[in-house]
């Protein structure tokens, strides 16, 4: 019942959680608008390009235009945040990728492309880095956790769907252009349409890549696989489902990446619960085993399996190969020093970036060799190594001790904001922890339970009568 004596009309305090709530639900949104639109370019893109004669080589330089942008965007946007707001710059980063996506239209020229996808690589990094400090700010401190939760799963969901809403547009046509340039558009409008104070500007700085090689070398392998394997796979998967002869490219496409993402986001938690209990390497090891074996069967089965069993070895190979970037990088935490590890994941962001910048050059040279297939059969060699590096890493530092290891939290590969989320609600529980161990002192004192100086007594001069009995007066 009410308590009549509080006039909740006056109390700012609900409303103050309302509105941390609806602009957390806000920003969560126009940043699922976000990967619902990068999703739908996963399959306009590469399906353009190969109407239009372009080869597989062609197709992964391009791509890896994209993730040159987001590497040099990832590490340039915390300044531009910090110059002009995270408000301003939501809607210059989401307007400017918008018109490129458009733009894309225009030319197959390789180099427009590349410049294109460049643009677009700097502004999505931009977007993600506002949108998920944003996040970081705005959550309420008693429900954190759930808002990271919550906004990962909805940005997953928000990819898996972005392909389905261009399945059905024939490729190369400009509504899919149009479509992508429209998704982008709209990410902005939830994010401006608030009236929340500027939240404060990213500060994290990276490590350098040498410094992380002496603190968490596994850690980096690892990011550095996820960037090679997931970075080209999940921009080329349209051309190898393009190689299966099916009868729509796009809707097959659609459903083939549902699988994958669906898959990475079912084992991402289970693999982060037993990676708090053993060593992680060894979970990212299985991991990487497990994606390497639905790999090689996706590259040299798949014409001959029904397509219900590929899209289901698909979902297992993202099980594996898109769950243990966070298990990485979770890792790489636990090595860092007391009030690095912000400054480490930074460091492994780039890494992994770098990584996915190279990939799918690689992989389109690979396709270009031994056809589409071979873009899970590079995937699976990528994974196969990992999987003997985290072995033969065992063997050399022993794992972190479980005091040193913090619990498991889901980390995406898209800016370090996501993890200092969780590092400020781990601030926070320690600090609660903290005043409570301190009101239970304050309440002791007030007991009148003291122990004066005379009674302090070696506890080693104690017998077992003296124990039971105990030295403690009021």
């Amino acid at each position: 019942m009410t308590d009549p004596t509080v006039d909740t009309a006056l109390d700012p305090e609900p409303r103050r959680r309302g509105e941390s709530y609806r602009n957390v639900a806000a920003i969560v949104l126009a940043l699922a608008m976000l990967q619902m639109a990068a999703g739908a370019l996963s399959v306009v893109g590469p399906l353009a390009l190969i109407s239009g004669g372009a080869s597989t080589l062609k197709i992964g330089t391009i791509v890896s235009g994209y993730a040159f942008g987001f590497l040099l965007g990832a590490h340039f946007a915390p300044r531009e945040i910090r110059r002009i707001g995270h408000i301003r710059a939501v809607a210059a980063f989401a307007g400017v990728t918008s018109i490129a996506a458009a733009l894309l239209y225009v030319s197959d020229a390789l180099a427009w492309w590349l410049i294109m996808q460049f643009i677009m690589g700097v502004c999505v990094a931009g977007f993600l880095a506002s949108g998920e400090s944003w996040v970081a700010d705005a959550a309420p401190s008693d429900k954190r956790g759930a808002i990271l939760s919550f906004y990962l799963v909805t940005a997953k969901i928000g990819f898996i769907l972005g392909p389905f809403l261009v399945a059905s547009v024939p490729p190369g046509a400009a509504v899919g252009f149009m479509i992508v340039a429209a998704l982008y558009t709209a990410s902005l409008i939830p994010a401006t349409a608030t009236n929340r104070a500027q939240p404060a500007a990213p500060s994290a700085e990276p490590f350098g890549p040498l410094r992380i090689w002496k603190t968490a070398p596994s850690a980096v392998i690892a990011a550095g696989s996820a960037g090679l394997v997931n970075g080209a796979v999940m921009q080329l998967y349209a051309v190898y489902v393009g190689g299966m002869g099916t009868e729509s490219v796009a809707a097959t496409a659609a459903v083939f990446s549902a699988f994958m993402v669906g898959g990475g986001v079912i084992a991402q938690w289970p693999a982060g619960m037993i990676s708090d209990r053993i060593d992680r390497r060894l979970v990212i090891a299985a991991l990487a085993v497990t994606a390497g074996i639905a790999g090689v069967v996706l590259g040299l089965m798949s014409s001959v399996l029904p397509l219900i069993a590929v899209f289901v070895i698909a979902g297992i190979w993202g099980a594996g190969a898109q769950s243990y970037y966070g298990i990485a990088a979770a890792h790489a935490a636990d090595r860092a020093d007391e009030g690095q590890a912000t400054n480490m994941m930074s460091g492994i962001l780039t890494i992994y970036a770098t990584g996915a910048m190279i990939g799918p050059v690689i992989a389109g040279a690979t396709m270009s060799l031994v056809g589409t297939s071979g873009l899970f059969l590079y995937a699976a060699v990528i994974l196969f190594g990992l999987f003997g590096a985290m072995l033969y890493r065992r063997t050399g530092k022993p794992p972190a001790k479980d005091i040193d290891k913090a619990d498991f939290e889901a980390t995406s590969a898209t800016s370090v904001s996501v993890y200092e989320l969780t590092e400020i609600a781990s601030e926070e529980a320690e600090t609660e922890t903290g005043e409570e161990d301190e009101d239970s002192a304050m309440s002791f004192a007030d007991s009148g339970l003291v122990m004066d100086d005379e009674d302090d007594i070696d506890d080693d001069a104690l017998d077992d009568d003296d124990e039971e009995d105990g030295y403690w007066r009021s």
